[in-house]
């Protein structure tokens, strides 16, 4: 939705390590879902490189919009 973003600002957003965001972004460029949009100085910014997977994560999240109930009553799975 936002083009391109800064491997920092996903860390930020995701609460992740720069190490685990690195890491998925590397397997996610590989496979080309995400490419690399530009580099500004030491700064890499990444973009979704496949349109499909905007729309696979739209169904995501509706997905859990539409089960947010029971997703937040599921004690089966904690941590």
């Amino acid at each position: 939705e936002e083009g391109e973003l800064h491997q920092m600002e996903l860390v930020r957003r995701l609460g992740a390590t720069q190490s685990r965001v690195s890491t998925h972004l590397g397997c996610l460029s590989w496979c080309g879902f995400v490419s690399v949009a530009r580099i500004q100085g030491r700064r890499t910014y990444y973009r979704v490189a496949d349109e499909r997977v905007a729309a696979l994560l739209e169904r995501g999240r509706r997905l859990l919009e539409d089960n947010a109930a029971e997703i937040s009553r599921c004690r089966a799975v904690e941590g």
